[in-house]
């Protein structure tokens, strides 16, 4: 009776057992419908907004308009795509309205210090997928001189082999996001002394926006 016992207990164990499951491999990338190869930002589709706390009351948004870049992309495998990036210390803009150049003080004191130090400058290292249209890309990031890696959570929007309109150019489009603290690259004005403490956030939010362009032929007239 014992052994019966033993035995059915055995298999009531084994019955509520979970299932193995296959471990996951990486994710599968969309497909694209662009082609592979050099691309060229396109300044006037692309914005680049930075936000920090300010105060404790608000994040306070700022953008930088002058802005170029390259992507060397390759549609088979995306984490084997590179992309670079340069904007311009001189290219602050604001929503200040007041009596004084606060776009002017920005970049030229010791916040960006653009004098010295006149571009922000972006290498992608790695791109990782994190899913079917997602990724994660990290790279070397210099301001002020200093370099650091940053890393943003990229999101894969939309891709075209040739211009909707029918210009004869490919089109990738992507948003990214991701923080950096500007101490780190020597920013240290207004810090709080302590945290949550009154002053401009360490931590800074940095919002992408991009499309890139490259050159195809145009397609063959119908016949």
């Amino acid at each position: 009776m014992r052994t019966i016992l033993f035995a059915a207990l055995l298999a009531l164990t084994a019955c509520n057992d979970p299932p193995t499951q296959a471990p996951e491999g990486p994710p599968t990338p969309v497909a694209i419908d662009a082609p592979s190869g050099q691309y060229t930002l396109d300044p006037t589709h692309t914005s680049v907004l930075v936000r920090a706390r300010h105060f404790g009351l608000s994040n306070y948004t700022l953008r930088l308009a002058n802005v170029s870049g390259a992507l060397d992309f390759n549609a088979e495998d995306p984490t084997k795509s590179s992309v670079s990036a340069r904007i311009g210390a001189d290219s602050v803009q604001t929503e200040y309205v007041g009596q004084r150049d606060f776009d002017d003080e920005l970049e030229n004191s010791e916040w960006l210090d653009a004098a010295r130090h006149p571009t922000l400058d972006f290498r992608s290292t790695t791109i990782e997928l994190t899913g079917a249209d997602t990724g994660r890309m990290t790279g070397d990031l210099t301001i002020r001189g200093v370099t650091h890696p940053a890393t943003f959570e990229v999101t894969f929007n939309q891709g075209y082999r040739q211009h909707p309109m029918g210009f004869p150019m490919a089109l990738l489009g992507f948003s990214a996001r991701g923080a950096i603290k500007r101490s780190d690259y020597g920013m240290r004005v207004l810090l709080p002394l302590n945290p949550g403490g009154a002053g401009v956030a360490d931590e800074v939010d940095v919002i992408i926006e991009a499309e890139f362009t490259q050159p195809v032929a145009p397609a063959a007239p119908a016949n």
